[in-house]
C-alpha cells in the first residue's frame, strides 16, 4: 500500500466547517446576534452566512472525505495505486475510526437524556430558547430500547433524538466503505466512475452526498497537478474563491429556485473551488497550519458528535445564571456562543484523546 499522506491544512478545513455547525446549530437555538433587519440579511442571506452555514459544511465534509481517503493512493499519477492494497484493513479501520467513539457519545447521551428530561431546560428572559431545542429531547419520550436503536450506525431510525447529527455519520460511513470500488473504476477512466455512480443515486436512490463523494475523488486524482499549476498562478486562484463562496452558501440563501439535489450539488461545487483554492495558496495554508487551527482540524469528528449533548446539558443553565450579570441581550448572546464553542472543544480534546485515538488503534491492530 502506499505510504500515508497526510496535509495537515485540509484537518483544519474540516475543523472549520465543523465550527460552522457549532455556530448555526447556537444561532438555529439562540438566534442570530442582533435583531435589525438589514443585519440579518447580511449574515443570513450573503456569503457572511459562511461562518454559520452548516448546511455548506456538510457538502465540504463529504468532499473532504473523498479527498482525503483516496489522496494517498495517486501518489504517482492520474491512476490510483492499489497495489498492496487490503480490503479487509480499509474496512476495519474505517468502521474502527467512526462507530466506536459514536457509541462512546451515544452512550453518554442516553445516560444524560433522563436527567435532563426530568426538569424542563431552563430560559432567559434576552434569548428565549428555540422549540428545536428546547423540544429536541423533552419532546420524546425515549425507552431504552428506542435509545438503543440509534446505536446502530450503519441504519440509523428516521428520527434521531439522542445525536440528531448523526444521519450524516450514516451517510459518511456507508459512502466511504465504497472507496474501493471507486478507485477499481477510476483504475479504468473517470467516466466509468460518474456513470457507476449516477446509476446508484439516479436510478438506485442512493443520496446526493455520493457525488459529493466522487468530487473528492476526482480532486485527489488531480490533486498534485493542479496545486503545481495554482501556485504559479495567484489571480486564477482568486476568481475560483469567487465562484466558489457564493456556490458553497447557496443552499440557505437561494432556496427555492432549484431543487434540494440542485442546491446541494452546487454547495459541492462550491466546496470543490475553495478547495482548489487553498490547495494554490501557501498564505491560506500557513494560516491553516497554525496549531489552533490544527489542533481544532483534528478534535472535528468528536466536536461534531459532541456539541449537541453541550448545547443541550450545559448551554441553558449557564445562560440562565449568567443573564443578572450581563443583561445586554449581544453581550449574553456572545457569551453563549463562545461558552458553546470553548466547551464542546475541551469535550472533544478529551473525547480525541481517550475515544478517537484509542479506537484507530485498535482498527489498525485489528485490521492487520
Amino acid at each position: 500500500m502506499p505510504k500515508h499522506l497526510h496535509i495537515a491544512y485540509l484537518d483544519s478545513v474540516r475543523g472549520l466547517a465543523a465550527l460552522a455547525v457549532v455556530s448555526e446549530h447556537f444561532i438555529i437555538a439562540y438566534g442570530l446576534p442582533c435583531t435589525g433587519s438589514l443585519c440579518s440579511q447580511l449574515l443570513d442571506y450573503s456569503p457572511l452566512h459562511l461562518w454559520w452555514d452548516g448546511t455548506a459544511a456538510v457538502s465540504m465534509f463529504f468532499v473532504l472525505s473523498g479527498l482525503v481517503l483516496s489522496l494517498k493512493y495517486f501518489r504517482e499519477g492520474h491512476t490510483p495505486s492499489l497495489e498492496g492494497f487490503s480490503l479487509r484493513c480499509y474496512l476495519v479501520n474505517r468502521l474502527f475510526r467512526i462507530w466506536p467513539p459514536y457509541c462512546a457519545v451515544w452512550l453518554l447521551s442516553a445516560l444524560l437524556y433522563p436527567i435532563v428530561t426530568d426538569t424542563p431546560l431552563m430560559q432567559t428572559e434576552h434569548l428565549p430558547l428555540d422549540p428545536w431545542l428546547s423540544q429536541m429531547w423533552h419532546g420524546h419520550a425515549l425507552s431504552w430500547g428506542e435509545r438503543l436503536r440509534e446505536v446502530f450506525l450503519p441504519r440509523l431510525p428516521d428520527a434521531i433524538v439522542l445525536i440528531p447529527q448523526a444521519w450524516t455519520l450514516t451517510l459518511e460511513l456507508n459512502i466511504s466503505l465504497l472507496l474501493p470500488a471507486g478507485l477499481l473504476l477510476m483504475q479504468r477512466g473517470t467516466g466509468w466512475l460518474l456513470l457507476f455512480t449516477l446509476l446508484l443515486t439516479g436510478s438506485l436512490g442512493a443520496p446526493v452526498f455520493l457525488l459529493h463523494f466522487l468530487m473528492g475523488l476526482w480532486l485527489a486524482r488531480h490533486w498534485i497537478a493542479i496545486s503545481r499549476y495554482l501556485l504559479a498562478r495567484p489571480l486564477h486562484r482568486r476568481i475560483l474563491l469567487l465562484m466558489g463562496l457564493p456556490l458553497y452558501t447557496v443552499n440557505d440563501i437561494h432556496q427555492g429556485w432549484l431543487n434540494e439535489t440542485g442546491l446541494w450539488l452546487l454547495s459541492g461545487l462550491g466546496a470543490v473551488l475553495i478547495l482548489l483554492y487553498v490547495s494554490g495558496s501557501l498564505s491560506s495554508q500557513r494560516v491553516l497550519n497554525g496549531q489552533t487551527l490544527r489542533m481544532i482540524g483534528k478534535v472535528s469528528y468528536s466536536l461534531y458528535l459532541l456539541h449537541i449533548t453541550v448545547l443541550i446539558g450545559l448551554i441553558p443553565p449557564l445562560l440562565h445564571g449568567l443573564e443578572p450579570l450581563i443583561p445586554d441581550r449581544f453581550a449574553l448572546w456572545a457569551c453563549g456562543w463562545l461558552l458553546t464553542l470553548t466547551l464542546s472543544l475541551a469535550v472533544s480534546r478529551w473525547s480525541y484523546a481517550w475515544l478517537e485515538q484509542p479506537s484507530m488503534a485498535m482498527g489498525k491492530y485489528r485490521g492487520g
